[in-house]
Protein backbone atom coordinates (compact mmCIF):
# COMPACT_ATOMS: atom_id res chain seq x y z
CA UNK A 1 0.00 0.00 0.00
CA UNK A 2 1.18 3.51 -0.90
CA UNK A 3 1.80 6.23 1.81
CA UNK A 4 -1.01 8.53 0.48
CA UNK A 5 -3.33 5.42 0.08
CA UNK A 6 -2.21 3.90 4.04
CA UNK A 7 -2.72 8.47 5.02
CA UNK A 8 -6.01 8.38 3.45
CA UNK A 9 -7.24 5.22 5.20
CA UNK A 10 -6.04 6.47 8.58
CA UNK A 11 -7.73 9.95 7.67
CA UNK A 12 -11.05 8.33 6.96
CA UNK A 13 -10.78 5.61 10.46
CA UNK A 14 -9.87 8.91 12.41
CA UNK A 15 -13.06 10.66 10.58
CA UNK A 16 -15.27 8.26 11.55
CA UNK A 17 -14.37 7.39 14.90
CA UNK A 18 -14.78 10.98 15.57
CA UNK A 19 -18.09 11.46 14.29
CA UNK A 20 -19.43 8.22 15.92
CA UNK A 21 -17.86 9.76 19.08
CA UNK A 22 -19.78 13.12 18.68
CA UNK A 23 -23.18 11.35 17.74
CA UNK A 24 -22.62 9.92 21.26
CA UNK A 25 -21.94 12.32 23.02
CA UNK A 26 -24.87 14.60 21.86
CA UNK A 27 -27.23 11.64 22.07
CA UNK A 28 -25.70 12.06 25.89
CA UNK A 29 -26.68 15.28 25.91
CA UNK A 30 -30.30 15.06 24.57
CA UNK A 31 -30.98 12.20 27.42
CA UNK A 32 -29.78 14.12 30.26
CA UNK A 33 -31.02 18.07 28.99
CA UNK A 34 -28.25 19.66 30.44
CA UNK A 35 -25.70 20.61 27.55
CA UNK A 36 -27.52 20.59 24.42
CA UNK A 37 -24.71 22.11 22.70
CA UNK A 38 -22.60 21.63 19.49
CA UNK A 39 -20.19 24.53 20.05
CA UNK A 40 -17.65 22.49 21.14
CA UNK A 41 -17.11 20.53 18.17
CA UNK A 42 -17.15 23.59 15.78
CA UNK A 43 -14.15 24.81 17.65
CA UNK A 44 -10.96 23.05 18.21
CA UNK A 45 -8.77 26.26 19.05
CA UNK A 46 -4.93 26.11 20.21
CA UNK A 47 -3.71 28.74 21.83
CA UNK A 48 0.08 29.96 21.73
CA UNK A 49 3.14 30.36 24.86
CA UNK A 50 5.87 31.07 22.21
CA UNK A 51 5.60 32.43 18.60
CA UNK A 52 4.01 32.18 15.49
CA UNK A 53 5.50 30.04 13.03
CA UNK A 54 8.03 28.13 14.73
CA UNK A 55 9.07 24.57 13.08
CA UNK A 56 9.31 23.20 16.49
CA UNK A 57 5.40 23.86 16.38
CA UNK A 58 4.63 22.63 12.82
CA UNK A 59 3.67 19.44 11.65
CA UNK A 60 4.88 17.76 8.85
CA UNK A 61 1.64 17.10 7.44
CA UNK A 62 0.92 20.35 7.00
CA UNK A 63 3.51 20.28 4.28
CA UNK A 64 5.16 24.08 5.16
CA UNK A 65 7.93 24.85 3.07
CA UNK A 66 9.16 27.87 4.18
CA UNK A 67 9.36 29.87 1.02
CA UNK A 68 8.33 33.00 2.02
CA UNK A 69 10.95 35.37 2.97
CA UNK A 70 10.68 36.76 6.59
CA UNK A 71 11.23 40.45 4.85
CA UNK A 72 7.58 39.96 3.36
CA UNK A 73 5.77 38.76 6.85
CA UNK A 74 4.53 41.51 8.80
CA UNK A 75 3.09 40.48 11.99
CA UNK A 76 -0.48 42.11 12.78
CA UNK A 77 -2.83 43.02 15.57
CA UNK A 78 -5.97 44.27 15.51
CA UNK A 79 -9.08 45.54 17.32
CA UNK A 80 -12.11 44.31 17.11
CA UNK A 81 -15.54 46.25 17.71
CA UNK A 82 -16.67 43.39 20.37
CA UNK A 83 -15.18 43.98 23.83
CA UNK A 84 -12.41 45.47 21.86
CA UNK A 85 -10.55 41.99 21.55
CA UNK A 86 -7.50 41.59 19.85
CA UNK A 87 -6.89 39.55 16.85
CA UNK A 88 -3.04 38.06 15.96
CA UNK A 89 -2.38 37.68 12.07
CA UNK A 90 0.08 38.54 9.18
CA UNK A 91 -0.04 40.38 6.00
CA UNK A 92 2.39 38.61 3.64
CA UNK A 93 3.33 40.60 0.33
CA UNK A 94 4.00 40.36 -3.03
CA UNK A 95 8.22 40.98 -3.65
CA UNK A 96 8.32 44.85 -5.15
CA UNK A 97 9.64 43.80 -8.24
CA UNK A 98 6.90 40.71 -8.81
CA UNK A 99 5.77 41.25 -12.36
CA UNK A 100 2.64 38.21 -11.53
CA UNK A 101 -0.40 40.16 -12.88
CA UNK A 102 -2.11 38.43 -9.36
CA UNK A 103 0.53 40.84 -7.46
CA UNK A 104 -2.34 43.33 -7.14
CA UNK A 105 -5.04 40.96 -5.33
CA UNK A 106 -5.29 39.77 -1.60
CA UNK A 107 -6.09 37.04 -0.46
CA UNK A 108 -8.12 37.31 3.05
CA UNK A 109 -7.88 33.60 4.92
CA UNK A 110 -10.23 32.61 6.92
CA UNK A 111 -8.69 29.22 8.59
CA UNK A 112 -10.47 26.15 9.69
CA UNK A 113 -11.80 25.21 13.34
CA UNK A 114 -8.59 23.44 14.47
CA UNK A 115 -5.30 24.65 15.84
CA UNK A 116 -3.84 28.61 14.63
CA UNK A 117 -2.23 30.18 12.19
CA UNK A 118 0.63 27.57 12.20
CA UNK A 119 -1.80 24.94 10.83
CA UNK A 120 -2.49 26.67 7.82
CA UNK A 121 0.81 28.56 6.97
CA UNK A 122 1.37 25.60 4.26
CA UNK A 123 -1.99 27.34 2.97
CA UNK A 124 -0.89 30.79 3.31
CA UNK A 125 2.69 29.61 1.03
CA UNK A 126 0.21 28.46 -1.88
CA UNK A 127 -1.81 31.37 -1.98
CA UNK A 128 1.41 33.45 -2.16
CA UNK A 129 3.19 31.28 -4.79
CA UNK A 130 -0.05 31.35 -7.12
CA UNK A 131 0.62 35.36 -6.66
CA UNK A 132 -1.86 37.01 -4.32
CA UNK A 133 -0.72 38.89 -0.89
CA UNK A 134 -2.40 37.17 2.03
CA UNK A 135 -3.62 38.37 5.54
CA UNK A 136 -4.47 34.93 7.63
CA UNK A 137 -6.16 35.67 11.39
CA UNK A 138 -6.30 34.13 14.37
CA UNK A 139 -10.31 33.55 15.94
CA UNK A 140 -10.77 34.65 19.35
CA UNK A 141 -9.26 31.81 21.53
CA UNK A 142 -6.91 30.57 18.73
CA UNK A 143 -3.07 31.29 18.38
CA UNK A 144 -2.48 34.66 20.49
CA UNK A 145 -5.67 35.82 19.94
CA UNK A 146 -7.68 36.33 23.86
CA UNK A 147 -10.94 35.11 24.60
CA UNK A 148 -13.41 32.29 23.39
CA UNK A 149 -14.18 31.39 19.95
CA UNK A 150 -18.00 31.80 18.82
CA UNK A 151 -20.06 32.86 15.92
CA UNK A 152 -19.96 36.25 17.28
CA UNK A 153 -16.55 36.71 17.96
CA UNK A 154 -15.32 34.87 14.48
CA UNK A 155 -17.58 37.17 12.82
CA UNK A 156 -15.82 40.40 14.19
CA UNK A 157 -12.91 38.79 13.98
CA UNK A 158 -13.45 38.57 10.22
CA UNK A 159 -14.68 42.08 9.88
CA UNK A 160 -11.88 43.48 11.67
CA UNK A 161 -9.37 41.66 8.90
CA UNK A 162 -11.46 43.54 5.99
CA UNK A 163 -11.25 46.86 7.85
CA UNK A 164 -7.49 46.39 8.02
CA UNK A 165 -6.82 45.04 4.57
CA UNK A 166 -9.21 47.81 3.06
CA UNK A 167 -7.36 50.65 4.86
CA UNK A 168 -3.91 49.53 3.89
CA UNK A 169 -2.36 51.87 1.16
CA UNK A 170 -0.89 49.31 -0.41
CA UNK A 171 -3.70 46.78 -1.24
CA UNK A 172 -6.19 47.86 -4.16
CA UNK A 173 -10.11 47.91 -3.07
CA UNK A 174 -11.08 46.10 -5.97
CA UNK A 175 -8.60 43.31 -6.04
CA UNK A 176 -9.87 41.72 -2.11
CA UNK A 177 -10.76 37.93 -2.40
CA UNK A 178 -12.62 36.54 0.35
CA UNK A 179 -11.23 32.54 0.72
CA UNK A 180 -12.77 30.02 3.56
CA UNK A 181 -11.77 26.84 4.12
CA UNK A 182 -14.29 24.48 6.06
CA UNK A 183 -15.37 26.54 9.72
CA UNK A 184 -14.23 29.50 7.36
CA UNK A 185 -16.34 29.39 4.89
CA UNK A 186 -19.04 30.67 7.75
CA UNK A 187 -16.83 33.85 8.02
CA UNK A 188 -15.55 34.27 4.28
CA UNK A 189 -19.51 33.89 3.46
CA UNK A 190 -20.81 36.59 6.13
CA UNK A 191 -17.78 39.28 4.93
CA UNK A 192 -19.61 38.47 1.35
CA UNK A 193 -23.69 38.36 2.07
CA UNK A 194 -24.01 40.42 5.48
CA UNK A 195 -21.34 43.73 4.64
CA UNK A 196 -22.78 45.78 2.66
CA UNK A 197 -20.38 48.90 0.75
CA UNK A 198 -18.28 46.50 -0.56
CA UNK A 199 -18.02 43.74 -3.41
CA UNK A 200 -15.07 41.98 -3.10
CA UNK A 201 -13.43 40.61 -6.01
CA UNK A 202 -14.94 37.19 -5.91
CA UNK A 203 -15.21 34.42 -3.05
CA UNK A 204 -13.43 31.40 -2.77
CA UNK A 205 -15.04 28.17 -0.58
CA UNK A 206 -13.10 25.07 -0.01
CA UNK A 207 -14.50 22.13 1.52
CA UNK A 208 -17.63 24.36 2.99
CA UNK A 209 -19.93 23.94 5.87
CA UNK A 210 -23.95 24.34 4.99
CA UNK A 211 -25.15 25.18 8.14
CA UNK A 212 -24.99 24.43 11.84
CA UNK A 213 -28.17 22.60 11.35
CA UNK A 214 -26.78 20.78 8.49
CA UNK A 215 -24.20 19.72 10.86
CA UNK A 216 -26.60 18.61 13.47
CA UNK A 217 -27.91 16.64 10.89
CA UNK A 218 -24.83 14.67 10.31
CA UNK A 219 -24.48 13.97 13.87
CA UNK A 220 -27.89 12.27 13.66
CA UNK A 221 -29.65 14.91 15.50
CA UNK A 222 -32.87 15.23 12.98
CA UNK A 223 -35.70 17.18 13.45
CA UNK A 224 -33.74 19.57 15.51
CA UNK A 225 -33.19 23.16 14.68
CA UNK A 226 -29.31 23.90 14.74
CA UNK A 227 -29.79 26.98 16.34
CA UNK A 228 -30.82 24.86 19.78
CA UNK A 229 -27.93 23.13 19.59
CA UNK A 230 -25.39 25.78 18.96
CA UNK A 231 -24.71 29.64 19.53
CA UNK A 232 -23.36 30.39 16.54
CA UNK A 233 -25.09 32.19 13.60
CA UNK A 234 -23.62 29.76 11.24
CA UNK A 235 -25.71 29.56 8.41
CA UNK A 236 -24.13 29.45 4.79
CA UNK A 237 -26.64 27.96 3.01
CA UNK A 238 -29.19 31.44 3.56
CA UNK A 239 -26.40 33.69 2.90
CA UNK A 240 -24.92 32.44 -0.31
CA UNK A 241 -27.89 33.78 -2.45
CA UNK A 242 -27.29 37.09 -1.02
CA UNK A 243 -23.44 36.83 -1.71
CA UNK A 244 -23.23 39.52 -4.64
CA UNK A 245 -19.56 38.64 -6.45
CA UNK A 246 -18.47 35.75 -8.05
CA UNK A 247 -18.20 32.65 -6.50
CA UNK A 248 -15.55 29.17 -6.42
CA UNK A 249 -16.81 26.22 -4.26
CA UNK A 250 -13.90 23.65 -4.42
CA UNK A 251 -14.53 20.22 -2.95
CA UNK A 252 -13.23 16.70 -2.34
CA UNK A 253 -15.79 13.83 -3.13
CA UNK A 254 -14.24 12.12 -0.41
CA UNK A 255 -14.69 14.48 2.14
CA UNK A 256 -16.09 12.57 5.35
CA UNK A 257 -16.18 16.11 7.28
CA UNK A 258 -18.16 18.42 5.05
CA UNK A 259 -20.19 15.62 3.18
CA UNK A 260 -20.77 16.84 -0.22
CA UNK A 261 -24.28 16.03 -0.48
CA UNK A 262 -25.18 17.90 2.37
CA UNK A 263 -22.70 21.09 2.20
CA UNK A 264 -21.03 22.21 -0.96
CA UNK A 265 -23.79 20.43 -3.21
CA UNK A 266 -26.29 22.13 -1.33
CA UNK A 267 -24.32 25.75 -1.70
CA UNK A 268 -23.95 25.47 -5.51
CA UNK A 269 -27.90 24.71 -5.35
CA UNK A 270 -29.01 27.44 -3.79
CA UNK A 271 -25.85 29.83 -4.95
CA UNK A 272 -26.39 32.44 -7.57
CA UNK A 273 -26.27 30.33 -10.96
CA UNK A 274 -25.14 32.87 -13.25
CA UNK A 275 -21.82 33.43 -10.80
CA UNK A 276 -20.86 30.19 -9.16
CA UNK A 277 -18.27 27.50 -10.03
CA UNK A 278 -17.98 24.20 -9.06
CA UNK A 279 -15.12 22.08 -9.09
CA UNK A 280 -14.80 18.58 -7.75
CA UNK A 281 -11.48 17.18 -6.69
CA UNK A 282 -11.94 13.53 -7.12
CA UNK A 283 -10.21 11.54 -4.29
CA UNK A 284 -9.67 13.88 -2.12
CA UNK A 285 -10.80 15.04 1.10
CA UNK A 286 -11.57 17.30 3.83
CA UNK A 287 -7.98 18.17 4.84
CA UNK A 288 -5.49 16.97 1.23
CA UNK A 289 -7.38 18.93 -1.75
CA UNK A 290 -4.40 20.36 -2.48
CA UNK A 291 -2.28 17.41 -2.13
CA UNK A 292 -4.75 15.17 -4.60
CA UNK A 293 -4.83 17.97 -6.95
CA UNK A 294 -1.12 18.79 -6.95
CA UNK A 295 0.10 22.22 -6.11
CA UNK A 296 0.88 23.40 -9.52
CA UNK A 297 -2.58 22.43 -10.49
CA UNK A 298 -4.06 24.41 -6.78
CA UNK A 299 -2.39 27.25 -7.89
CA UNK A 300 -3.34 27.28 -11.37
CA UNK A 301 -6.92 26.65 -10.47
CA UNK A 302 -7.34 29.41 -7.81
CA UNK A 303 -5.04 31.68 -9.72
CA UNK A 304 -7.35 31.44 -12.83
CA UNK A 305 -10.55 31.69 -11.17
CA UNK A 306 -9.17 34.86 -9.38
CA UNK A 307 -8.10 36.46 -12.83
CA UNK A 308 -11.76 35.80 -13.86
CA UNK A 309 -10.58 32.93 -16.31
CA UNK A 310 -13.61 30.82 -15.22
CA UNK A 311 -17.35 31.97 -15.20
Amino acid sequence: MSNRAAGRRQQASTSGIRRVCAIGVICGCLLFGSCLRLDSFLFDPRTLDGDYLDPADMDSTWHVRWIIPDSLIEPVTLTTTLDSNLVYGFFVRQPADTDDELDAVTVIYNHGNGSNINRYWGRVELLWEAGCNVFIYDYAGYGKSPGTPSGEACYADAEAALSYVLGRADVVDSMVVYYGWSLGSFMACHLAADITGYKPRCLILENPMASTSGFAREAGVLGIPGSFLCDADFDNESRIPRVGCRTLIVYGDKDDTAVPERTSLVLLREAIQETTTGHVVEGAGHSDLPEVMTYPEYERLIADFIAGESR
